[in-house]
């Protein structure tokens, strides 16, 4: 099966260098191909997900409006590093963040979309990691419907 041209780019994000270089390439993809993109944070959705057990530093995030907090305040500053990184553009860039473990929460996001292609960072910020490429990397590679292109 021939894909066509993508419509539309979607560029995961998490705040890592490997997320801000991602973003970048995929905004001067983006406006070579003259489509618009997409920034995608994901943050699992709950705190104990995410801390584990809690420790004295994260219990105060277990009330869900103070996690809630958290989880804008950390897409923000995963959304204002891309920006960054794409630099001055007049692209159409939409922001969205996505509530799930990231890799699963990617795949669903962009699921049946064949005509998009998702751009990333080949490790981001998560602790557990496989050898060669994140987990988040890995997953969204084996399970999404639209390409993916990983930038080093």
């Amino acid at each position: 099966m021939t894909r066509s041209t993508p419509d539309r780019l979607f560029v995961a994000v998490d705040g890592s260098e490997g997320g801000k270089r991602a973003a970048a390439y995929g905004g001067q993809l983006a406006r070579r191909l003259g489509v618009p993109l997409t920034l995608l944070f994901a943050l699992p959705d709950d705190p104990l997900e995410m801390f584990g057990m809690s420790d004295e530093g994260s219990v105060r995030y277990f009330q869900p409006e103070a996690f809630e907090q958290l989880r804008q305040e950390v897409a923000r500053a995963a959304f204002d590093g891309a920006r960054q990184a794409l630099g001055e553009t007049d692209l159409v860039i939409d922001e969205e963040i996505l509530t799930g473990k990231p890799g699963a929460a990617l795949v669903a996001r962009v699921a049946g979309q064949t005509d998009g292609l998702i751009v990333m960072g080949r490790r981001g910020l998560s602790r557990a990691g496989e050898l060669l490429m994140g987990s988040v990397t890995q997953r969204v590679l084996h399970h999404a419907d639209c390409p993916v292109l990983v930038v080093h």
